[in-house]
């Protein structure tokens, strides 16, 4: 770690939490199936307030030991990072393989997220997939808000015949929220042998906002 960017106890031990927070998401997104075989699970998240990128890689595959390494940079010194974009209000990125998601990756479409679970936590409907990977995660996502300001930001993009990008707040937060968008993935892919997931009923989808806090914000979108 860089550490003259640790200039206090106080981030020195912030650092550490984050660290302690990292290894608690990858273990438990590992041990209910979450994370695909590779176990790529690779997070950035900026220290709120501060000029400091923190980094979290796991090893993944087939390393004996998957303790993290952990490194610290000048946030400024990542101008191509999906946390420059304020309309996302995120401090954490994660790069993460997961089975189901994935395969919706693969088959160059965008996810809709018709699962309660997840749902009633996001004001976003669908997850866009990343098929011109010759343009950045923050450009595609700054041309997606930019044409569609109806549309509430999404959570994360498919990387095209790969991965995810996910973004939120939080470590713990956005690693749940990686926890709920695989599983409705799963659910919609088995949901295709009894002919195929359906859009919420009227009324439903405003219900699971009102439970979560996010329906006065949804009337902000139309779509």
């Amino acid at each position: 770690m860089s550490e003259e960017l640790l200039s206090t106890p106080e981030l020195i031990a912030y650092v550490d939490q984050a660290r302690s927070d990292a290894v608690h998401a990858f273990e438990t997104l590992r041990a209910n199936g979450t994370l695909s075989a590779s176990l790529t699970f690779h997070i950035s998240h900026r220290i709120p307030g501060q000029d400091v990128l923190v980094g979290i890689r796991f090893p993944g595959g087939l390393a004996r030991s998957q303790a993290p390494k952990v490194s610290v940079s000048k946030f400024s010194d990542s101008p191509g990072s999906i946390l420059n974009e304020e309309r996302l209000d995120a401090d954490t990125a994660i790069h993460v393989h997961t089975s189901y998601l994935s395969a919706w990756s693969l088959a160059h479409k965008p996810f809709p997220i018709l699962y309660v679970a997840a749902a009633r936590h996001l004001l976003a409907r669908e997850i866009p997939n990343h098929l011109e990977r010759e343009r950045s995660v923050i450009e595609v996502i700054r041309e997606r808000l930019d044409k569609h300001p109806e549309l509430a930001p999404p959570p994360a993009l498919l990387e095209s015949n790969g991965g995810v990008n996910f973004w939120g707040k939080g470590i713990l937060k956005t690693a749940e929220l990686i926890l709920f968008v695989e599983e409705s993935a799963r659910y919609q892919i088995y949901a295709e042998v009894v002919g195929g997931a359906k859009v919420y009923t009227p009324g439903a989808l405003e219900l699971q906002w009102k439970r979560t806090g996010l329906l006065e914000k949804s009337k902000a979108y139309s779509g």
